[in-house]
C-alpha cells in the first residue's frame, strides 16, 4: 500500500536543508579528492594492493588466476575497472 507523504517547509528551512545537503556534497567530494587511488583509472601493483586491502602476494596470486594487467615499459598497471570486474566474477565461484 503505497502513500503520499507531503511535507511543506518555510523558505528559512529549504535553505538551511540546502545548506546541509551542499555541504554534504562538498566533504564527500574533498575527501575523494584527497585520496589518489580514487582518482586515478590506472593503478600500479601497491595502489591496487591499497585499492583492494590485500598483500603483495595476494595480488601475485590474483594475477596468475587472470587478474588482466598491462605492461607499460616494464611497469604493470591495473585498470580500476577490470579489478572490479574481475573480483565480480570470483564471487560466483
Amino acid at each position: 500500500m503505497a502513500s503520499n507523504l507531503s511535507f511543506e517547509f518555510s523558505a528559512d528551512s529549504k535553505a538551511e536543508i540546502r545548506n546541509i545537503f551542499q555541504d554534504l556534497a562538498k566533504e564527500v567530494v574533498s575527501e575523494v579528492m584527497q585520496n589518489p587511488i580514487e582518482r586515478k583509472m590506472y593503478l600500479t601493483k601497491k595502489e591496487a594492493c591499497a585499492y583492494l586491502s590485500i598483500s603483495y602476494a595476494t595480488i601475485q596470486k590474483l594475477i596468475l588466476m587472470g587478474l588482466p594487467s598491462i605492461q607499460i615499459d616494464g611497469k604493470c598497471l591495473f585498470s580500476k575497472t577490470s579489478i572490479d570486474q574481475f573480483m565480480k566474477s570470483l564471487e560466483s565461484q
